[in-house]
């Protein structure tokens, strides 16, 4: 193998940071259908101005002046450490992929930001095989969803047009048994704090498999936080929460990113499980998806990407309903590293 030359990028070089974000995107995205990767705009936000406590740190391998590939480590208290690692395909298989997880694991030996527990995600076998090789062990299977978004909307409209009903759904939706309140940006301030307590128990709730549960600090300090963090990034905020009687019983949030709209992220969805089989779940993500013609980077939105774990066959069975396919499947894979903190 030749000998690869890896070194870090400062995250006020703009340039070699859309270069290297480019490689990532290719690394991780060929080969798959309508795959996300976070726009030029987003990434330099993200490294201008990192999440409180936290770092982000990107490595670039090179063979001569030609990149061969590169790493993104996320760096966050509290949390596990997140690596992503990617080799340009017409480089893989010679050994470079190795050299930059030893690179890696240099910069979390002794990091003080860096925590005890590593975590990275793959969508093939051969990225699991070569995750497992370097001491990590599965511990999550999550299957990557796709909405075909225009037919969706085309579909919904022309089942509400006889009734003269609106496409987007109005702020509040009454239902003899919930009601679900829908809006765009940041959270209302009536409904911030059932708001905060729903997103603390999807922290709580949320399948991980055998995956170490991140601690959760939610707050209304740290939504609103979030959402300026998102806001900088270009991100818009599309959710909704329903409610039986005054308590609130569940939510689901879209993200849109008015750099790169082609794919719309459905995040997360939750209905308390003392409410669920009553189509609440339904509800949240039907007012959602209504919502996003009026978010005017959804004009040329193609598609809306979600993950829904393996085994999580009523969510599954949710999303086929909606017209949710299959496009391929995360594994996620853990080890507590060597190091730990002095």
């Amino acid at each position: 193998m030749s000998e690869i030359q890896i070194t870090r990028i400062a995250a006020g070089d703009e340039s070699a940071l859309l270069t290297w974000n480019d490689v990532m995107r290719t690394a991780y995205t060929e080969g798959r259908t309508a795959a996300w990767w976070r726009s030029a705009e987003t990434t330099l936000t993200q490294f201008a101005h990192p999440r409180p406590g936290g770092q982000d740190i990107a490595l670039v391998g090179r063979l001569g002046k030609e990149i061969v590939g590169g790493v993104e480590i996320s760096l966050s208290p509290d949390t596990p450490t997140d690596i992503e690692l990617g080799v340009l395909p017409d480089h893989r298989r010679r050994g470079f992929g190795t050299a930059l997880a030893e690179a890696a694991a240099q910069f979390l030996d002794g990091g003080e930001e860096s925590s005890a527990i590593v975590q990275t995600e793959t969508y093939c076998p051969a990225g699991v095989a070569f995750a497992q090789a370097h001491g990590m062990s599965v511990g999550n299977a999550e299957h990557r969803l796709l909405l075909d978004l225009p037919a969706y909307l085309e579909a919904d409209a022309n089942r509400y047009k006889d009734s003269g009903a609106s496409t987007v759904v109005p702020v509040i939706r009454q239902d003899p048994d919930f009601s679900v309140t829908s809006w765009i940006g940041a959270c209302p301030e009536e409904v911030l704090e059932s708001w905060t307590q729903l997103r603390e128990q999807m922290d709580e709730d949320v399948p991980v498999g055998e995956l170490t549960r991140a601690a959760t600090h939610a707050s209304t300090a740290a939504i609103r936080s979030h959402e300026e963090r998102m806001a900088e990034q270009g991100w818009t905020l599309v959710s909704s929460m329903a409610h039986v009687g005054d308590l609130a019983v569940g939510y689901t949030e879209i993200m849109v990113s008015s750099h790169d709209p082609q794919i719309v992220i459905q995040e997360d969805t939750l209905v308390d499980r003392a409410y669920r089989g009553r189509g609440i779940g339904r509800a949240l993500k039907v007012a959602n998806l209504r919502q996003l013609p009026a978010v005017d980077a959804t004009a040329s939105a193609e598609w809306v990407q979600t993950y829904t774990a393996t085994d999580n066959e009523p969510m599954l069975a949710l999303n086929r309903d909606l017209g949710f396919v299959i496009a391929d499947t995360m594994t996620a894979l853990e080890k507590k590293s060597d190091h730990s903190r002095t």
